[in-house]
């Protein structure tokens, strides 16, 4: 499941920290910004390249796929929970494609050696 990484839980449960951390910043009331001098289509692209590019690194090649589809179900259902819960935010199609601006390149990334991140890491570890 975890592409054989000796710590893969320690990266799914980070990953996933990140992942409710990220779905609870994003359904603040909007007098409370995450990043205050930061353009919210930038956030939306970093967070969803980052998170996208994680989950990338810990899943084998074959199910970057799903990777992706799960991080853009993620944005559908922030923007549907931002339209429904009338906290000051409002959804808005374009935030999804600004989530989109951060997956795809974040698929690509991880398709090259890079995407070998955690492995990477792992070797330190063991050389430590």
């Amino acid at each position: 499941m975890l592409s054989g990484l000796r710590y893969g839980y320690f990266w799914w449960l980070f990953g996933w920290c990140a992942v409710a951390a990220a779905l609870v910043l994003s359904l603040l009331p909007s007098s409370a910004p995450v990043l205050p001098h930061w353009n919210d289509k930038l956030q939306h692209a970093l967070g969803y390249f980052l998170l996208t590019f994680w989950f990338c690194g810990i899943y084998p090649r074959q199910r970057y796929w799903l990777v992706a589809l799960a991080m853009f179900g993620m944005g559908v259902l922030v923007e549907v929970l931002q339209g429904v819960m009338h906290l000051g935010r409002q959804a808005e199609w374009r935030d999804l494609l600004a989530d989109a601006v951060g997956i795809v390149p974040a698929v690509l990334l991880a398709l090259t050696p890079l995407g070998q991140w955690p492995r990477w890491i792992e070797a330190l570890i063991r050389r430590a």
